[in-house]
């Protein structure tokens, strides 16, 4: 028997807009909103429940990956699938807790600095607190202590590794190309591993300087099947897999480990996440190869080898992603992805150049004013993880606890500001800033957003703002393509349109409701709001609409009132005026002034009283944040393409018939013919969907069923990815409550709404609804018996349902190897 310990690092940079809290739509990810949700349905959601199919093309067994990986999640990522896709985020929770179980109370998670920054390049005190933030983070959500915390990109010198030694870390993973010389404990004669001969399948000692004899284990992956599986499509095959982890094992006290990004399960290979389920599952037990974590191996296998680290050049530390020591993060040392023939990254050092100037002088702020409220201020800072990860919750408490009295409600809106400045300018130093090959690239403008977020922080504390010094540094960051011009151009161009101020949350709140009559309270990215007084009318085409906005910040509990005027002129053409609430007498006599002229005064008129009632403030459809302005556009989108609806209904109607005895003959028809054939057959199609409303009642679909037949008869395009995802929420919905209460007539709704799926030629996703049947059968619950030919139905391998629900089995039995071309979604 050999052990293996196959480690994942899954992570994705922070992408929410700082201003709003919320991640903007990235069109380069559709059909899904942003990549992380993306990610999410290729990777995160795909290994938490991992198929692995039979010979018929079936889901034989749905499996937890992560109860097999050693894992890592970075923290800022599982703060959003807490909230986006809790059923994925339990499924990783309780795989770390199963582990645990069954690996002698080992887990197989472990802890990641807070926001992926590059620690040797991070100042000893910002190197404390992203350890001590991604500890806290990781013991918040896996209820326990962590045994390792993942250094990001594995960048790691001497002052990190003791940095994790003081934190109590038990061990640390590296990669081969990182060790300097080894030798066994006790002795003085040492090794020179540094051209990445270490033997990787063996732990090791390495000690602190301080001669105290204080320790931490380290292990080096087998860098030749991590690069494999990471650039070499090792992930197309589990055999083949399987036989290469066989012939890297090694005899008694060694393992076969490897360390890869986690998303090369699913994302960056498909299907990689069944690749490697088989592999784990099936494959390596019937070899004799155990499956293990770094904790459980260490604890048999304690280090017989002390370990010293390369130091990099300067002392600077190393990393498996740089063959430059830590360099792709701070100058133009030649590592680069995705990059076009003659660019350089020179913009690299300009940019962290411009990030260090605020970093320092937001810490010398912090310090002077914090100081004055605090007893250590830097303390503070480190605890303040636990307002962070509560959501706002326990802020007085935690206040007071460092103040060591009760704050006033001014000082305690400044403490809390200064925190946040200090949480911005931890965020601006994500690592995916200065990985890839452009300044003006998505991960680098999000940075740069953090750093704006570092200003406005200081304007709202009236500190001096180094906008002009932080811009010059900027403009040194010279861009690749020449009509990106500078960073500083950079900047001006995608981040500054970027910020929300409260002004423009209100603003954006009153324009929206002229669209979609939102409700009169909620929430707004980071922004608890209410509506007070809110009036709405028309008259033709004019909309208008008059309310008092009350905001509250989450993050810092401040409060903010407007009084809002919007009007909406048809089309895409919005305008919106506020001012500060100016008290209710001149409230109501400005609202009472502009409805009474409403529908009597000239349009510029209007306009101009808007603006002597309401402003001065003026926002218009560019002020409303990125998501509501998608959604005023679809509205409009709607109401243009319904009137061309219409017009094509009636040419289409008109022609239909020689249309058809075209195609018969064999005439390929005209492509503007052929367009308008395609586009009145798809709003047909989706009208009659919107008049089935939704029901399980196969009748009410005929229609629907015989323009998908027409569709595919003549062979027409139709994007069917809003069908798709309305039939996979009905299909889900029906199937677990079938699966929750498998009466009769739940079951024949769930059957009845596969059926029609399937019928109007639609492809929903039965991922959620096979897990529904799967898991309901697993558990025996009451008459899940009768669920075996829904989820026949579903795609899911009868048989094995039926001895699921007599006796669960540990792990399925050997299979058939299948080419992952065979396999669908």
């Amino acid at each position: 028997m050999s052990s293996i310990v196959i480690h994942a690092h899954f992570y994705q940079p922070p992408r929410e807009n700082p201003w709003t809290g919320a991640i903007d739509r990235e069109d380069s990810a559709h059909p899904y909103h942003d990549w992380n949700e993306r990610i999410h349905a290729e990777c995160y959601r795909a290994n938490a429940f991992a198929r692995i199919m039979d010979g018929r093309g079936r889901v034989d067994h749905i499996v937890n990956n992560y109860l097999n990986f050693s894992f890592n999640f970075g923290p800022t990522l599982l703060n959003w699938l807490e909230t986006a896709h809790p059923e994925a985020y339990a499924r990783i929770l309780e795989a770390d807790r199963q582990s645990a179980r069954q690996r002698h109370g080992h887990g197989n998670a472990i802890a990641q600095g807070y926001n992926h920054a590059i620690l040797p390049l991070c100042n000893e005190r910002d190197r404390r607190t992203q350890v001590v933030w991604g500890i806290a983070d990781f013991r918040h959500r896996f209820g326990r202590d962590p045994e390792s915390l993942w250094m990001p990109e594995t960048a790691s010198n001497d002052k990190t590794l003791e940095t994790l030694i003081e934190a109590g870390m038990s061990y640390a993973i590296l990669s081969p190309h990182q060790a300097q010389r080894v030798r066994p404990i006790g002795t003085k004669e040492w090794r020179d591993v540094s051209n990445g001969s270490i033997d990787p399948r063996v732990p090791y000692r390495y000690f602190h300087r301080d001669g105290a004899g204080r320790s931490i284990a380290l292990f080096f992956y087998d860098d030749a099947l991590a690069r494999a599986i990471a650039f070499e499509n090792a992930l197309a095959s589990s055999a083949q897999l399987a036989q290469r982890l066989d012939l890297a094992r090694g005899g008694d006290g060694k393992f076969v480990n490897v360390a890869t990004d986690g998303e090369s399960y699913g994302h960056h290979f498909r299907f990689g996440d069944r690749c490697i389920a088989y592999a784990l599952e099936a494959e390596a037990p019937a070899r004799d190869l155990v499956v293990t974590n770094y904790a459980e191996f260490l604890e048999q296998n304690p280090p017989a080898d002390e370990v010293q680290i390369k130091p990099g050049p300067n002392g600077e530390g190393t990393a498996w992603s740089c063959a430059h020591g830590v360099g792709r993060w701070y100058r133009d040392c030649g590592c680069q992805t995705g990059g076009q023939e003659g660019w350089n990254q020179a913009w690299r050092g300009p940019l962290r150049q411009a990030f260090d100037l605020l970093r320092d002088r937001s810490a010398k702020y912090f310090e002077e004013v914090a100081g004055d409220l605090f007893r250590d201020p830097w303390a503070a800072r480190d605890d303040y993880i636990s307002v962070m990860l509560e959501r706002g919750r326990g802020r007085d408490e935690f206040l007071a606890r460092h103040a060591g009295r009760r704050l006033r409600d001014a000082e305690a809106v400044r403490a809390l500001n200064l925190f946040e400045m200090q949480r911005a300018a931890m965020l601006m130093y994500t690592s995916c800033g200065w990985f890839f090959t452009e300044v003006s690239g998505l991960e680098t403008v999000q940075v740069m957003k953090y750093a704006a977020r570092v200003l406005d922080f200081m304007d709202e504390l009236d500190l001096d703002v180094p906008t002009g010094p932080f811009l010059d540094l900027l403009s040194a960051a010279k861009s690749n393509i020449p009509e990106m011009g500078n960073g500083a151009d950079v900047y001006r161009r995608f981040v500054q349109p970027a910020r929300a101020t409260p002004q423009r949350f209100a603003a954006h709140l009153a324009i929206s409701s002229l669209a979609d009559h939102a409700s009169d309270q909620g929430e707004v990215g980071d922004y608890h709001f209410r509506k007070i007084n809110y009036v709405r009318r028309e008259h033709g085409l004019l909309k208008l609409a008059t309310c008092r906005v009350q905001l509250t910040r989450a993050a810092t509990a401040r409060d903010y009132d407007f009084a809002v005027a919007a009007m909406h002129l048809g089309g895409l053409d919005f305008y919106c005026t506020l001012r500060l609430y100016p008290g209710h007498d001149r409230y109501e006599r400005a609202a009472k002034n502009l409805w009474a002229r409403f529908q009597i005064a000239p349009l510029p008129a209007l306009l101009r009283q808007m603006q002597e009632e309401f402003g001065p403030d003026e926002y218009g459809l560019d002020d409303v944040l990125a998501d509501g302005r998608w959604a005023i556009g679809e509205m409009v989108l709607r109401d243009l393409t319904g009137d061309l609806t219409a017009q094509f209904m009636r040419m289409y109607e008109k022609d239909q018939r020689m249309i058809e005895m075209l195609h018969n003959a064999g005439f390929e028809l005209p492509s503007a013919l052929r367009l308008i054939a395609e586009f009145t057959l798809a709003r047909r199609f989706e009208g009659e969907l919107r008049q089935a409303q939704g029901s399980h009642d196969p009748a009410f679909y005929d229609n629907a069923a015989a323009i998908a037949d027409e569709i595919a008869r003549r062979r027409y395009r139709m994007d069917k990815t809003t069908p798709n995802l309305l039939f996979t929420e009905m299909v889900t919905h029906t199937v677990r409550d079938a699966a929750a209460d498998p009466a009769p007539a739940k079951l024949q709704a769930a059957f009845d709404t596969i059926s029609i799926a399937r019928r109007l030629r639609l492809e929903p996703n039965f991922e959620p609804a096979q897990e529904a049947v799967y898991e309901a059968v697993a558990r025996r619950k009451p008459g899940s018996g009768s669920l075996l030919d829904l989820g026949a139905a579903l795609g899911l391998s009868r048989e094995t349902l039926a001895k699921l629900g007599e006796e669960q089995p540990k792990s399925p039995p050997p299979l058939p190897a299948i080419p992952l071309g065979s396999i669908s979604n």
